[in-house]
């Protein structure tokens, strides 16, 4: 792929829409800015031209819209990129993947980047996985922060709850028993294991008068393992465990937490 580097116009770079980062810390910004003006932009932004009957009308951004900004921020009206000869498609999944890989994404922005390579460009999770260098049940689990309520994903991407408490959260069935336990863990700054045992607490239990409470906490844990429902039947002798998937790529996901190759 032929690459060369131009100097352009700050304002002459246009942010590409399926870039997965919606926020950038200023304070982070500024840092940037002033190590750009005391030495200078080491790593120029990754762009691609969009023209029109030969006629540049901008310079669309791949990788370093933080740079880009930062840039801005110290003042410079020009600046160095590295312009790549890209179509449409490969711009916009180079965008998607360069930066998952390089770039401290907070997890809903990783997540609806994972989502989006899915369905944009017919990714399966595990051709996901390969592409941005992580294993197929860390995809599947941020895809599965989608499913939460709006409100705890926002927290989230606020990095008001980590995704150990996501995980937690995730346990739970139905918004109004996750909306309490975000609320909790919000309000009592709770750590993951406490929030882990809140969600226990949170967990209908068995109704059966014969059922040994043991079950029940075993029963508790597996969830959090697992991260799905779990169901420990027990019977005269001995009993069985149903671990619940809701799709093709969740039962991957469950397989490799279970160390079970094809």
């Amino acid at each position: 792929m032929e690459e060369t580097i131009e100097i352009i116009s700050w304002d002459a770079v246009r942010v590409s829409p399926f870039q997965p980062r919606r926020h950038f810390s200023e304070e982070e910004l500024e840092e940037l800015a002033s190590s750009i003006r005391a030495v200078g932009l080491i790593h120029p932004p990754v762009v691609r031209k969009v023209a029109s009957g030969g006629k540049v009308l901008y310079y669309e951004l791949i990788a370093g819209e933080r740079r880009w900004r930062a840039s801005k921020k110290a003042g410079l009206e020009k600046l160095s990129v590295l312009v790549r000869d890209s179509n449409d498609e490969h711009a916009a999944k180079s965008t998607l993947i360069e930066n998952v890989q390089r770039v401290n994404l907070d997890p809903m922005e990783m997540a609806e980047a994972f989502q989006k390579l899915i369905d944009v460009f017919r990714m399966t999770q595990e051709d996901v996985a390969e592409k941005v260098g992580k294993k197929r049940s860390t995809v599947a689990n941020y895809l599965r922060l989608l499913t939460l309520p709006e409100s705890i994903q926002h927290a989230l991407s606020k990095g008001e709850i980590s995704m150990g408490h996501a995980k937690a959260i995730l346990s739970l069935d139905g918004a109004e028993l996750q909306n309490m336990l975000t609320k909790m863990i919000q309000e009592k700054q709770l750590n993951v294991r406490d929030a882990e045992k809140q969600s226990r607490k949170f967990t209908p239990k068995k109704t059966q008068t014969s059922r040994d409470p043991h079950i029940d906490e075993m029963e508790d844990l597996m969830k959090q393992q697992f991260g799905t429902k779990v169901e420990v039947v027990p019977s005269r002798r001995g009993g069985k465990i149903v671990l619940h998937y809701y799709s093709l790529d969740d039962l991957e996901r469950l397989s490799e937490l279970l160390s079970i190759e094809a």
